[in-house]
């Protein structure tokens, strides 16, 4: 299906290249969405010769089929950073995402793309507990923000908590803008990364430095990040004739979220663990279901899936990959904020590069404690379908599930994603499997 943002920005001609032969570079991207893009765009600001290789195009995975909220305000996220890292990480963490939303206004001047500021909302779908003590958060930290009694969407709910100076936007009109400027190499899947040197089938880039921009980290098994993070599907729909919204909303427990763009009102949910549904209740039918009830008459004019990389304590993993290869870097772990995220990340990649340190290493860290409960969940989730018959992931050898809404065969272990003929949807696969027996 097509995403909004797919239909609505128009890809420039020109700027992407093929990748022939062997090249070197100070620095390699691996990875064009919006995380790859926008941190060779900063690090070729900085004056290094940087060079981004894409396996498909820029912008076509995760990034076009985004939501596209530019917000520091991460669900309940500053309760929990307090508690379990304390006030001055909760703290780095805001002012980190703000200066990012603050990036990307500026950004969008020079790559005009539909940048309006909202205030963002997180409303209580069940018990306010959880939002008074965010509100609490907020306080302590000195975030700005107001409070409703109520949300004005159509979902029960017993008020919300918004932050102010947020943002929406067009990410593919962002990407597409920036594109002039960066040395972009398309349809260069690579295959295998050895010392500094990545190889694809057409051609190699050796580089001083290497940044893994590409969603689920190319490399993953050195590292341990196949068991720092799994993969979840969400999806959402572009309605017209709906009822517009004044700002951005998500529920507190995983309720819908809605924002809107020009006329359409955006509603997304429905998510799951990749490789574990949709179930009837879940995915498109869920929000269909909703829009029905509560949007009679509107017209569905779009309707796209996104998938998201969750760490273990739902902070991104932006830094060193791993400390054997201190000039190897990644970004991924963004748990469905990847828009500041990404921003964020380039900063803190581009920092890293140019001047050996961030202010935000330790914050982001990717060799911080595992110790988290979803560890456990990850590993008897991959222990569980390791022994299971059926058709393997090329990744790891988990056993794939059919998911009928979408006609792909997903990994539940690590969320690769393949489509009938067995070719890669999504990584970390990056070999096909049997084309499957009609």
């Amino acid at each position: 299906m097509t995403s909004l943002w797919e239909a609505s920005a128009v890809r420039p001609q020109g700027y992407a290249k093929a990748l022939e032969g062997d090249r070197s570079a100070d620095v390699l991207v691996i990875g064009g969405g919006i995380a790859g893009v926008l941190c060779a765009y900063l690090l070729a600001e900085a004056g290094c010769r940087c060079v981004l290789v894409e396996g498909g195009q820029v912008g076509a995975g995760v990034t076009a089929n985004t939501t596209a909220k530019v917000t520091a305000q991460h669900g309940l996220v500053y309760d929990r950073l307090i508690k379990k890292r304390g006030a001055d990480a909760a703290r780095l963490y805001f002012e980190a995402n703000q200066a990012a939303v603050a990036g990307l206004r500026q950004l969008a001047d020079a790559a005009p793309c539909d940048f309006e500021e909202k205030t963002a909302y997180v409303y209580a779908t069940g018990s306010t507990a959880g939002i008074e003590r965010e509100l609490a958060a907020y306080e302590q930290l000195g975030i700005p923000h107001h409070v409703l009694p109520s949300a004005p969407v159509p979902v029960a709910n017993r008020g919300a908590l918004g932050m102010e100076r947020q943002a929406q936007f067009n990410p593919l009109k962002l990407l597409f803008g920036l594109m002039p400027s960066v040395d972009v190499y398309e349809h260069a899947f690579v295959r295998d990364v050895s010392g500094n040197t990545a190889r694809t089938d057409r051609g190699s880039v050796t580089a001083g430095h290497i940044v893994f921009a590409s969603h689920y980290p190319l490399v993953n098994v050195p590292g341990l990040y196949f068991m720092k993070e799994h993969q979840e599907r969400s999806y959402a729909l572009a309605l017209e004739g709906a009822p517009l919204v004044d700002g951005m909303f998500i529920g507190d427990a995983g309720g819908f979220s809605f924002r809107t763009y020009g006329d359409f009102l955006l509603v997304g949910g429905g998510g799951h663990r990749t490789g574990q549904g949709p179930k009837p209740t879940e995915g498109y039918a869920k929000i269909r279901a909703f829009a029905d009830e509560a949007y009679p008459g509107a017209r569905e004019r779009y309707a796209w899936a996104t998938q998201d990389c969750m760490s273990l304590d739902h902070v991104p993993y932006i830094g060193v990959h791993r400390r054997s290869r201190p000039n190897q870097y990644v970004a991924t772990g963004f748990s469905k904020w990847g828009m500041t995220g990404a921003l964020v990340a380039a900063r803190a990649i581009a920092d890293l590069v140019v001047h050996g340190r961030s202010p935000v290493e330790a914050l982001f860290s990717p060799q911080r404690s595992m110790l988290a409960p979803s560890l456990l969940s990850n590993a008897g989730v991959s222990a569980a379908n390791l022994v299971k018959p059926g058709r393997r992931c090329s990744h790891l050898g988990c056993c794939l599930a059919h998911n009928d809404v979408e006609d792909s065969w997903d990994c539940p272990c690590h969320g690769s994603r393949f489509a009938a003929d067995g070719s890669v949807l999504e990584g970390p696969a990056k070999r096909p499997i049997a084309p499957e027996r009609r």
